[in-house]
């Protein structure tokens, strides 16, 4: 049975893109390994609010499992029986695209960190990682085989479901040769059997400037392969490594600063870090504590996107003072 991607997503039916992709990102930071070191339970969470975000974020997909309860618009397409008249009759006109349908190897998804500089200036990056390939050996077919005496070789077979307005055919996969068409009689040396091997894979790439954390850069074709279909697809999530002075909203970066008394009465000018080197900004006198001033474009960069600084001022308290400075202090009660 197809798991509630909705409820496991904590959203709801007609939630937009936008809600979804922050409903998905609080989730995935949540469950995240690095957050949940040696927890199976928060690892296949995250794996189950992944899979889930990465159907409901496509819209054929999400349409899909909407109408069918099944991102690939197979399997039963009526839900156990419970079909409406526009089940019954789509079912008749796209049970040739469903038989004719491609098999696709399985995604892998690895993270990566990065650093908020690195998300400003933009970063070349290599990993290693593991991946399915097709046995060139044996040519992906596990060995010597024999055709499937169920499917005759067809890797699928045909299925009679009644229904209220008659017996409808629809195709699915051969259980006993899992759709492949083929028995394995002697197994291959190389894959014993598996018709892939486990390949260390080296790739090269260029992450965009401003990318957000949790975001996902899809590589297709390079997750792991499957005999007689094509390649998943790989998922680079972004994690974003929190950063000791500036925090992140958006574009826009966050900081704070503490200033002495006198300089938010009187005014001054002070310098202040941003990601791209120092600058200089002016403080107004009678500046509140809590102000936050904005420095415009001194955020991160997203295409053709600039976000801003914004700098909370707060008051600097000294914790120890000298007989003269508190004499100063006293004398301002009056």
């Amino acid at each position: 049975m197809t798991k509630d991607y909705y409820q496991i997503l904590e959203a709801n039916k007609d939630d937009d893109d936008k809600t979804l992709k922050k409903k998905y990102r609080q989730l995935s930071k949540k469950y995240h390994p690095d957050v949940n070191p040696d927890n199976p339970e928060a690892e296949e969470k995250f794996k189950e609010v992944a899979k889930a975000y990465e159907v409901l974020s496509d819209k054929e997909k999400r349409r899909n499992y909407d109408m069918f309860g099944s991102e690939t618009n197979g399997g039963n397409p009526f839900n156990g029986g419970n079909a409406n008249m526009d089940d019954i009759i789509n079912s008749f006109f796209n049970n040739n695209q469903r038989r004719q349908r491609v098999r696709k190897g399985s995604d892998i998804r690895i993270t990566i960190k990065m650093s908020m500089e690195e998300v400003f200036n933009g970063v070349h990056k290599k990993i290693k990682y593991k991946r399915n390939e097709n046995c060139v050996s044996c040519n992906a077919t596990g060995g010597k085989t024999k055709i499937c005496n169920v499917c005759n070789g067809k890797g699928h077979i045909n299925h009679i479901q009644n229904t209220p307005i008659g017996r409808v055919q629809n195709t699915i996969q051969c259980h006993n040769c899992g759709g492949r068409g083929t028995i394995i009689m002697e197994a291959c040396k190389m894959c014993n059997g598996k018709s892939t091997i486990i390949k260390e894979e080296m790739l090269e790439f260029d992450v965009p400037i401003g990318i957000e954390d949790g975001e996902n850069l899809i590589v297709r074709g390079k997750g792991n392969s499957i005999p007689n279909g094509i390649n998943g697809d790989l998922y680079v999530q972004i994690v974003e490594v929190p950063h000791n002075t500036f925090k992140r909203s958006g574009l826009d970066i966050h900081q704070r600063i503490t200033l002495p008394y006198k300089n938010l009465v009187l005014g001054d000018s002070t310098e202040v870090n941003t990601l791209d080197g120092k600058i200089r900004i002016k403080i107004k006198a009678g500046t509140e504590v809590g102000h936050i001033l904005r420095v415009s474009k001194k955020g991160l960069r997203r295409e053709n996107r600039v976000g801003d600084m914004m700098i909370e001022v707060w008051l600097e308290i000294p914790k120890e003072i000298n007989d003269e400075e508190k004499s100063k202090i006293e004398s301002l009660k009056n």
